[in-house]
């Protein structure tokens, strides 16, 4: 627990508004860091999650499996989920091209220019393409292929709400299952008065956790904050999600493909793909993209559809009220960040008010460092979208030609000009990428070059960054190695949820 200090000690009572993951998550960990003070978490039954298939990022085993300490044996059981080693992006060059964006380092450089592939730059990607675990057996003996940076899940939302609302139960937060109607406000600067509920109960907290989603209840709605658009970076508004039976044809990888006004996510759980064409409104009808999802994916079912804004508001943290997930902010999904942002800020505030100074400084200190992580991010998505080239719709025209990345042009120009900047720490802009976001310069790079971009760099200067042909050579051996006697996804996925060893040791990201 940390020590008791002074912005701490001024909070004494949390009411968190939303259930979700990012209410669950923010009453589970501020309890489990704060024992000693009073958490409440207010829902509503009443309104739905929406419940689609849920993609990770590798912070989550830390988060849940050692700062929450949950069972992974038990947490397998109850939300069945299934493992992700990274991302399939069908995305890039024309015709039948796709690169793995996988998780961990990379070898980038020998990938390239040794095996013509960048999808040997690590285990992980080989793995992806073999569609097997990090699980090996050896002489009947089964144990872990230790992967850099580990792996995340593909988890089914209702489950994962489901098992953290059991874990609420056990924590000694408050529970109320209520719907608050409005919330009195003072001065927009202090924040949140008290909350009114809809049979006219006043509730009163120190702080206040806004986790209602895009309704943005506390920080959009009650206390008026500015919305910053990010559209000019991101042209996807919209979404319409299903699922399909996989037919038990899991794949240990998030797939993005491209369509023709936008991208098609494929997020694998135990018995369904959950399924999600985001598009532009601005360039197709539901009607047009109902049709051509059904074209791709013709056995897809339970569709809806849902719509979003891309951007953040102008701090997440106002007065007295926090907001986390998407009632702050809310990227386009092609790269999991949901969960991710969600962890990321949680973190970020409790360090900043385990600094000992007042709550003010730790607010501008907390705003300042989330906002610049959200904007960067905004740009890491965006060359997703500005350097896919397998189309040219309408739609991918608009994105290849006036997608805004003017904050990170300083990055892109070296890239042109002289290939991944990864390999370069002492250069300043690999510090200045490095420091200021989430995703730092390895996931900027392999993104590019799996896109194809600057792929003559490969072809000429990049021969003088190599490691020696031979210790490349004996690297790819071994992979090679591990991968054939790899089992695979499914089979794994038993095995986890059985096997008593500790299957996430060392196979984690720790780093914010």
């Amino acid at each position: 627990m940390i020590d008791k200090i002074s912005s701490e000690n001024k909070i004494q009572t949390i009411g968190i508004i939303g259930g979700g993951s990012a209410g669950y998550f923010s009453a589970l960990f501020l309890k489990k860091t704060y024992p000693e003070k009073e958490v409440t978490l207010i829902e509503s039954s009443s309104i739905p999650i929406i419940g689609v298939g849920e993609a990770t990022t590798p912070l989550i085993m830390n988060f849940l499996h050692k700062t929450l300490g949950y069972n992974i044996q038990d947490f397998f059981k109850k939300t069945k989920p299934t493992l992700k080693l990274g991302v399939k992006f069908e995305f890039g060059k024309t015709g039948n091209y796709h690169y793995n964006n996988p998780f961990g380092t990379y070898n980038i450089y020998e990938a390239m220019c040794y095996n013509k592939n960048i999808n040997d730059s690590n285990i992980s990607a080989m793995l992806m393409s073999a569609n097997k675990s990090p699980l090996i057996r050896i002489k009947n003996k089964i144990t872990q292929i230790k992967l850099d940076k580990g792996f995340a899940y593909h988890i089914d939302n209702e489950l994962l709400v489901k098992f953290l609302k059991e874990k609420l139960a056990q924590s000694g937060c408050i529970y109320l299952d209520t719907t608050i109607k409005k919330a009195i406000v003072v001065d927009e600067n202090k924040g949140i008065e008290t909350l009114i509920t809809n049979n006219d109960c006043i509730l009163k907290y120190d702080l206040y956790v806004d986790c209602t989603g895009f309704s943005s209840l506390l920080l959009g709605k009650s206390l008026d904050s500015k919305w910053i658009d990010y559209s000019s970076s991101l042209k996807t508004n919209r979404a319409i999600i299903g699922s399909r039976n996989n037919e038990n044809n899991i794949k240990p990888y998030t797939t993005a493909s491209t369509l023709n006004h936008g991208w098609l996510w494929n997020t694998p759980t135990q018995t369904v793909d959950h399924l999600g064409y985001v598009f532009g409104e601005e360039f197709c009808s539901d009607d047009e993209a109902f049709s051509e999802l059904k074209k791709h994916c013709t056995s897809i079912n339970n569709e809806k559809v849902i719509s979003f804004k891309t951007g953040r508001y102008e701090n997440s943290w106002k007065g007295n009220t926090i907001a986390i997930g998407n009632s702050f902010s809310f990227i386009e999904p092609i790269e999991s960040t949901g969960i991710h942002m969600i962890i990321f800020q949680l973190k970020r505030f409790v360090k900043s008010l385990s600094n000992n100074i007042e709550i003010a400084d730790s607010r501008l200190k907390y705003n300042t460092k989330v906002n610049k992580s959200w904007d960067y991010l905004k740009y890491f998505i965006a060359i997703h979208f500005k350097y896919n080239h397998k189309l040219s719709t309408p739609f991918w025209k608009e994105c290849q030609e006036n997608i805004d990345v003017d904050e990170i042009e300083d990055y892109l120009d070296y890239f042109m000009q002289k290939g991944p900047i990864h390999r370069h720490p002492s250069h300043p802009i690999y510090s200045k990428m490095n420091k200021d976001i989430i995703f730092g310069t390895s996931a900027f790079d392999i993104n590019l070059v799996g896109l194809g971009v600057n792929s003559e760099f490969f072809e000429n200067e990049a021969k003088n960054n190599l490691m020696e042909k031979k210790k490349w050579e004996n690297i790819y051996k071994i992979n090679q190695f591990l991968v054939n006697h790899a089992i695979p996804h499914k089979e794994a996925l038993a095995i986890i949820e059985e096997e008593p060893f500790n299957l996430i040791e060392n196979w984690f990201e720790t780093t914010e």
